[in-house]
């Protein structure tokens, strides 16, 4: 009977395809296309970095400090990536390459876990490890701006910054956007803090990297805890600073791109599904007189109605496959051209949920229509207009 049918349904059918391809390219890539959007937000407004501050200034001398061992506690507080103490000068070093003029910079000491708490990204070389903060290596790395007004155009990797009589090779620059507190910095391995620091206070920052911008106060609330539970003496002088604007701004775009995700998926979804219900009551006003001859032989009102149920289910789900395999397809070559991070599990829950919903929604458009036919009566169903 479809195939008999073929004209009045081939309409309905590209219909509900494309609905289908749309509802599986839509919701495959949405969730990588929100991660991608929220990714690089974050990236900007630094919005899942937090900083442990320790520091008091109703006292003129606080001899808060912290400890590496409060780095491991905050590091086993659930949604954080990674905590890295940090020991930076408080006045302006004099750093000079070569005979190029001196340049005002901050010296700032760091482990291998730093590079996991801050924006900004290796351009070239490599960053501080492990092995150069245990053997105390002379190195360095250096910001883009550090870059040009040290070096200009030439290249920095393998050249000596010196910095306080102290000579660092430089390993590495950073990219990424800029950030104040790291524009005018050199990077050197946390050991060689002693040189430039002394030996006063331990750690009077910490950052902490959190590993999604909905955790963040919960994180925030977490460390502070833990910070002035191990600090008792000094919890005046404990904070965590977290930047709430910047992630108001951040979770605003965020839900604006869900919306808007759903409203597409809701869009595509019902032109491709709801326009069949019209298309079944159009059918059973143009066959009448096939419905009349029918009963008149014999068809019953349930054999009537199941007719026209089958035949809308058929359409519908006969075009959800095709849809099906087109929008897989199209997944994967988006994916590939895209460089996006589709899971697979979405993908085919994506096909799967679509064809569920092409079944009720299919039988659904035929119920009324099919009711209706049933309704017929025999003469005024075989009457001629």
């Amino acid at each position: 009977m479809v195939s008999r049918n073929w004209p009045r349904y081939k309409t309905v059918f590209i219909a509900i395809a494309i609905g289908t391809i749309g509802f599986v390219i839509v919701r495959s890539i949405g969730d990588s296309v929100e991660e991608r959007v929220t990714g690089n937000l974050e990236l900007i407004g630094e919005v899942t970095i937090l900083s442990a501050h320790f520091d008091d200034r109703r006292d003129k001398w606080h001899p808060g400090e912290y400890y590496l061992q409060d780095a491991e506690r905050l590091r086993k507080i659930p949604h954080v990536i990674n905590v890295a103490p940090i020991r930076h000068t408080d006045r302006k070093e004099k750093a000079f390459h070569g005979n190029n003029k001196a340049q005002e910079v901050q010296v700032t000491c760091v482990d291998e876990h730093y590079w996991d708490t801050i924006s900004p990204y290796l351009e070239s070389g490599r960053l501080i490890d492990a092995s150069d903060v245990a053997r105390q290596g002379k190195v360095c790395v250096l910001s883009g701006e550090m870059v040009k007004e040290l070096f200009g155009e030439e290249n920095p990797l393998g050249k000596v910054v010196t910095v306080r009589s102290y000579p660092y090779t430089v390993i590495g620059t950073l990219g990424g956007p800029d950030n104040p507190e790291i524009s005018r910095s050199v990077f050197v391995p946390l050991s060689l803090a002693i040189h430039h620091l002394g030996q006063i206070r331990q750690y009077v920052r910490m950052n902490i990297r959190v590993d999604a911008p909905e955790n963040v106060s919960t994180v925030r609330s977490l460390a502070e805890f833990q910070l002035r539970r191990a600090h008792p003496g000094f919890a005046n002088g404990i904070f965590v600073r977290s930047y709430d604007s910047r992630l108001d701004r951040v979770n605003f775009v965020r839900l604006v791109v869900r919306i808007f995700i759903y409203l597409a998926l809701i869009v595509v979804f019902i032109l491709g599904k709801i326009g069949l219900t019209n298309v079944m009551l159009g059918a059973i006003h143009e066959r009448r007189r096939e419905i009349g001859l029918r009963k008149a032989v014999g068809a019953t009102d349930s054999l009537i109605r199941s007719q026209f149920v089958l035949e809308c289910l058929m359409v519908s789900v006969g075009s959800g496959i095709v849809g099906a395999a087109i929008g897989i397809f199209s997944v994967l070559i988006l994916r590939i051209t895209l460089e996006l991070n589709v899971s697979n599990l979405v993908l085919v829950t994506s096909v799967f949920l679509d064809l569920l919903f092409t079944i009720v929604i299919g039988v659904a458009a035929g119920l009324y229509p099919s009711a209706e036919a049933s309704r017929m009566d025999v003469i005024d169903a075989m009457r001629i207009d």
